[in-house]
């Protein structure tokens, strides 16, 4: 077999015969009768294709290519432009041995599988290694994309921001036509895919934009996401686009993602210019950063403006101002113009002085309204008031919560139970139920259960069943029942109930998948839900034959599960005081790079109190490159005075990626006077968009040092340092 990876490169030689010669002995090889059989496999671009295979004019007897032509002609298997139907369910299928498939099926657009294989590796080599200028309009389209401005980037923003990014040498080197060889050497196709930077171009009928606009390739985008998320754009990016962006939309992002990164000034100026834009939202959010400050006074004022403006947040924000300086009238006209905007908060507040003026079908309205727009709690606190008040019959609570929904009737259920008023709380479990929320039934089965009313308990579990909601396979009816009928001996409508237990939990996380997901990848899911459903229902038979002495069936039944409901096997051995196998099992699991029944473990000693067992197993879940046991295993050591190891094991989570790890351990530098250590994190994590550490820092020592009072107040700078003083 003869592969001809990029056949161009063998057949196609301008001002050369090698390609020529190349063809001819293949075309030779192919009829001798003693090297058979011979399969040559080769790949071509449409346009190599049609190069070496179209026939020369008529007045041009002479062919380049006649040996290639010859070679070719009549052997073509057309690649198609895009994946679908059949083919991208059969590539699917094909992914799950090939990481380089499953990366192209998530991120390849329209089915362009083809491209993607072919051309994003060579999109980032031209990345890698392009100029100077180039590299730095490519940055400045990453940090815009990655802090939230939509694709067409305009080109005055593009040759400002790049220029940001460049040392004055380098500025100096590039060039006076670096902007025009840039744009064409990033707009350059790569091998079927468009180019790193693009011209977005008007459809027939559309004019073209002023100024020119520009697309990043998306995987250079996925590419900025990941490998610049801990970069601050510099000084240069934000003032191209203070200067240069005109979308009030992507003028905001932009300035949520400054202040995010504590560079306060920056979003104010872009806050503001989002509001000059006519976007009203950009007053509220520059109110909402000067009040974080403490610079209350203006912020009344832009909140004042905003509300005017129509802001529905602004307006409910001055209504509860007035109602706190009891400016009653003026609180009741902010709140019902808010709500005449629909905001669910100012219905709630205007519910609330409804009610409390009396007027109680205008209160249950308004609660009504804002139950619609998914905030139940009008509807719940009118509940509540009046069912301390005499005036209302006793059903009223319970109509007011059924008309909150169903979920709210399943917390009246619950509350009932707590409160030990089974027959009550049995009654609405039961409404709850038919209306789609059969939890709080099944609470009370396993109440009527302990109780000992086993027969009660089967009754509701079965009509848990029947109800058929979605929310039920989390409860766990079926397990539930088919314990009930094993210790009635039938064994087999036990091993049934598992049996369809599993296959209803595996369907009902399929709703969960996002609308638009491929066919291709819901199947795959599908088939790996199935997959695990079978052996957890395998698992829960075996644990029943185990229990009921039937030794041989049980281990036939834990063969079978292998690894398809590890997880579960490894809970049960653990449930079954066979430690040492829950713990082989975990390893293998962990092997096979699932760590976390290694976590589970560690969390199950935590609850037992056994501080040496949950250490031993957080350890190996980190080892096992999980994460979180990594945090958790530098609290233990914190907690147990080993600061060193602590310190190690939570930068290695901050080294992962762990947010919460990044805020436990500058705290824990701050303890034990590592301040330095503490602000670099701090620093760092303001870089990435968390600004919560900084600020948490800067109000602490902000009580001594002036410094750091400046820094909470003014930000900082693009670099990092202080802001200096400036006014709004």
């Amino acid at each position: 077999m003869v592969w001809l990876n990029e056949a161009q490169h063998y057949l196609l030689t301008p001002g050369s015969d090698t390609g020529e010669r190349v063809a001819a002995a293949l075309r030779e090889l192919l009829r001798d009768p003693d090297r058979t059989p011979v399969l040559i496999l080769g790949t071509l671009w449409p346009e190599y294709w049609s190069a070496l295979t179209t026939p020369p004019d008529i007045g041009n007897p002479a062919d380049p290519h006649g040996q290639a032509g010859a070679l070719l002609t009549g052997t073509s298997i057309a690649v198609p432009d895009v994946f679908e139907g059949n083919d991208l369910d059969a590539l699917s299928n094909a992914a799950g041995a090939d990481p380089r498939l499953q990366k192209a099926l998530r991120n390849a657009q329209h089915g362009e599988i083809t491209q993607y294989l072919a051309g994003v590796p060579a999109m980032l080599e031209r990345y890698r290694t392009a100029s100077l200028g180039a590299k730095a309009i490519i940055h400045a389209s990453m940090d815009a994309l990655r802090l939230g401005h939509s694709e067409g980037l305009p080109l005055p923003f593009l040759e400002e921001a790049a220029i940001g990014y460049l040392t004055g040498q380098q500025f100096d080197d590039i060039g006076e036509n670096w902007l025009e060889q840039s744009l064409a050497y990033l707009a350059a196709p790569t091998r079927g895919a468009r180019g790193a930077l693009t011209r977005i171009r008007p459809r027939p009928g559309q004019t073209e934009p002023d100024p020119l606009r520009y697309r990043l390739a998306d995987y250079l985008d996925q590419t900025g996401q990941d490998e610049r998320r801990s970069l601050c754009p510099p000084q240069g990016f934000w003032n191209a686009a203070v200067n240069h962006l005109a979308t009030a939309d992507g003028l905001l992002a932009l300035g949520r993602a400054a202040e995010e990164r504590w560079r306060l000034h920056l979003a104010y100026t872009l806050y503001t210019k989002a509001a000059a834009a006519g976007h009203v939202q950009g007053l509220a959010a520059a109110a909402q950063l000067l009040d974080r400050v403490g610079e209350k006074a203006i912020a009344q004022q832009l909140f004042q403006q905003a509300a005017e403006a129509g802001h529905a947040g602004a307006m409910v924000r001055r209504a509860e101002e007035r109602t706190r300086a009891a400016d009653h009238e003026e609180a009741e006209r902010l709140y019902s113009a808010a709500a005449d905007e629909g905001n669910a908060a100012a219905l709630v507040a205007l519910s609330h002085l409804r009610e409390a003026a009396g007027q109680f079908e205008e209160a249950e309205r308004l609660a009504v309204q804002a139950s619609q727009r998914g905030d139940q709690k009008a509807l719940l606190s009118l509940a509540r008031g009046r069912s301390q008040n005499p005036d209302f019959p006793a059903t009223e609570e319970e109509r007011l919560v059924r008309l909150a929904g169903g979920e709210q009737v399943s917390q009246l259920a619950q509350g009932r139970l707590r409160a030990g008023d089974l027959a009550e709380a049995e009654r609405l479990a039961t409404e709850a139920a038919h209306m789609g929320f059969p939890g709080a039934l099944s609470s009370v089965a396993r109440a009527h259960r302990s109780a000992g009313n086993v027969e009660a308990a089967e009754r509701l579990y079965r009509q848990v069943i029947q109800s058929g909601a979605t929310g039920m396979a989390k409860d766990g009816p079926y397990e539930e029942l088919a314990r009930i009928r094993e210790e009635a001996g039938d064994v087999q409508e036990a091993e049934q109930l598992y049996r369809t237990g599993a296959e209803r939990a595996a369907t009902h996380i399929l709703h969960f998948l996002r609308e638009g997901t491929p066919s291709s990848v819901r199947k795959r899911i599908a088939e790996n839900l199935r997959h695990s459903a079978e052996g957890t229902a395998l698992l829960n038979m075996a644990v029943m034959r185990e229990r009921i002495g039937d030794e041989s069936e049980a281990e036939r039944l834990y063969g079978l599960v292998g690894d398809r409901a590890l997880p579960q096997l490894i809970m049960a051995r653990d449930d079954a005081g066979d430690w040492s196998e829950a713990e082989r099992l975990a390893l293998q699991a962990a092997a096979k790079g699932d760590p976390a029944p290694l976590r589970k473990l560690a969390e199950r000693r935590r609850k037992n109190g056994d501080m040496a067992a949950e250490k031993h197993f957080y350890q190996l879940a980190a080892d096992a490159g999980d994460t979180r046991s990594q945090r958790e295993l530098g609290r233990l050591l914190r907690d147990s005075g080993d600061n060193g190891g602590a310190k190690k094991a939570l930068q290695l989570a901050v080294n992962a990626g762990d947010r919460q790890a990044r805020h436990t351990l500058a705290r824990f530098y701050e303890t034990t006077g590592d301040t330095h250590l503490a602000e670099d994190l701090a620093r760092q994590a303001a870089n990435e968009g968390d600004a919560r550490v900084l600020t948490g820092l800067a109000q602490r020592r902000g009580r001594s040092s002036p410094g750091w009072q400046q820094l909470f107040r003014y930000g900082v700078e693009p670099d990092g340092s202080t802001s200096t003083p400036w006014k709004p």
